[in-house]
């Protein structure tokens, strides 16, 4: 059985900003090749695992995670230190004192300026700093010619344990999402199925949803399903839109989503006993599900979610039950479609 934890260390080991995830993409398509039968990818970057099911005229299923983050690129040097702007969407809140690393070759660590409190006024004290207001330190002395502009930037944290049962590291918006699905296909493998499903690792989502939007076209598939994060609960944050870090996985409902997919999910995941919960999308799902329904001719589609605190932080955080609870329903899913159980 695929190992959850260890797989995700290795998948975050590698930077993947958007627009720059080619190191990534290699080591995706390792991990890929040992559950699918034949690993691709295309020439915008999106890498597709393959399974094919033998059966003539066979439906196609995609499963879709993005393998993307967030991130920095460098914009040019003032005083020595490096100017930059944001790639995909950066709180500027959590940037002053985040430790980072600048993809040179080799990489450099650089931490971002934070003026102290003592040398601040009262009314700066009150406010964010402004990105343009901020730089990365990397120690250099002078405006050094060694970072080009254009140079991409992550932050540096590392995947840790929390006790037992959580997961921090960066980039798990949407690695947890993959590792989810590949699980479920590594759940499949003495498993015959009647339909030919393919992985998609998409780039680019979080600045567009743009390598999705290709996939779903290239790919036409008669049903695809966007497996992405969503929100937990943490302190402050209102309970009415976030979701309890173990209540499993969140079956997207709304225009986003085809109700007869979302329904299906729902009635496997009851009937497999799946620790689930349901999230309402009234309009934009903010996920990939966005593109993949409107692609060609419009695809049916549905949403899974994984709970997730600390979205778009250096220190991100999962409960591995969630991660698991996600690919079992995908597991089911796909069994229920195969027997016949689930009618497209």
């Amino acid at each position: 059985m695929l190992d959850i934890l260890s797989t995700i260390e290795k998948l975050c080991e590698y930077p993947s900003p958007s627009g720059f995830e080619h190191s990534a993409s290699k080591r995706v398509e390792n991990i890929m090749s040992r559950v699918m039968d034949k690993v691709e990818h295309d020439a915008f970057g999106n890498v597709y695992g393959i399974k094919k099911c033998g059966k003539k005229g066979a439906k196609c299923i995609l499963l879709d995670a993005h393998i993307d983050e967030i991130g920095l690129m460098v914009t040019g040097t003032k005083n020595g230190f490096l100017t930059f702007t944001t790639l995909g969407g950066v709180d500027p809140r959590i940037l002053p004192a985040t430790e980072v690393l600048v993809l040179t070759n080799p990489p450099r660590f650089g931490v971002i300026t934070a003026l102290p409190p003592h040398l601040q006024s009262e009314k700066e004290m009150e406010n964010a700093f402004d990105i343009e207001n901020l730089c990365i330190d990397i120690g250099a002395e002078k405006d050094e010619k060694t970072v080009p502009c254009g140079t991409p930037v992550i932050f540096s944290s590392g995947c840790v344990k929390l006790c037992e049962n959580y997961i921090s590291a960066r980039a798990l918006d949407d690695r947890g999402g993959l590792v989810a699905i590949l699980t479920a296909i590594d759940m499949l493998k003495s498993k015959k199925l009647s339909c030919d499903v393919v992985v998609l690792a998409s780039v680019q989502e979080e600045v567009g949803c743009r390598g999705a939007k290709i996939a779903g076209f290239s790919v036409n598939p008669d049903l695809a399903i966007a497996v992405d994060v969503t929100h937990a609960h943490t302190p402050g944050a209102d309970k009415t839109s976030t979701f309890k870090s173990g209540s499993g996985v969140a079956i997207g409902v709304g225009p986003n989503m085809t109700k007869k997919i979302s329904d299906a999910l729902i009635s496997v995941a009851k009937d497999k006993k799946i620790p689930h919960t349901i999230e309402v999308c009234a309009g934009h799902s903010g996920t990939n599900a966005w593109v993949l329904q409107t692609a060609r001719e419009g695809i049916a589609t549905g949403l899974l979610s994984i709970p997730l605190k600390y979205m778009h932080t250096p220190v991100e955080t999962v409960k591995k039950k969630d991660i698991e609870a996600t690919a079992k329903l995908i597991c089911e899913f796909l069994l229920n479609l195969s027997s016949g159980g689930i009618k497209l």
